[in-house]
């Protein structure tokens, strides 16, 4: 799109693309994104992902709340489950598995583990 189009006839991944590069320009420190690429097809949610990874690079933190497994995995540095209000798992990426996640958010166990919380 053209510089004087304005932000109203922008796609949703355009949105959040300038949201997220106002916020680094004035300074931000925390970044909280609920759902963030929910609406968004598969190319806006890779490039989303990528500046999530930028932003991120750039020493600012960013909490996103995504239900999407693959997502979390790709940019996550931790995994939080909160299942009912409790916090079920805090994990490091690298050291835990979708599958282990997933038991996290169900309240099942893996053979031989105890109480996912």
């Amino acid at each position: 799109p053209s510089l004087r189009t304005n932000v109203e006839h922008l796609s949703g991944g355009q949105r959040q693309a300038i949201e997220l590069n106002r916020f680094v320009h004035f300074g931000g420190k925390l970044v909280l994104l609920d759902e963030p690429f929910a609406a968004l097809g598969v190319e806006q949610t890779r490039r989303g992902l990528d500046m999530i990874r930028q932003v991120a690079s750039q020493g600012i933190g960013v909490v996103i709340i995504t239900h999407i497994m693959q997502q979390a995995f790709q940019v996550a540095d931790r995994i939080v489950v909160i299942r009912q209000g409790v916090v079920a798992g805090d994990v490091a990426r690298n050291k835990t598995s979708p599958d282990a996640v997933i038991n996290m958010i169900t309240g099942e166990t893996l053979a031989g583990a105890g109480p996912a919380g």
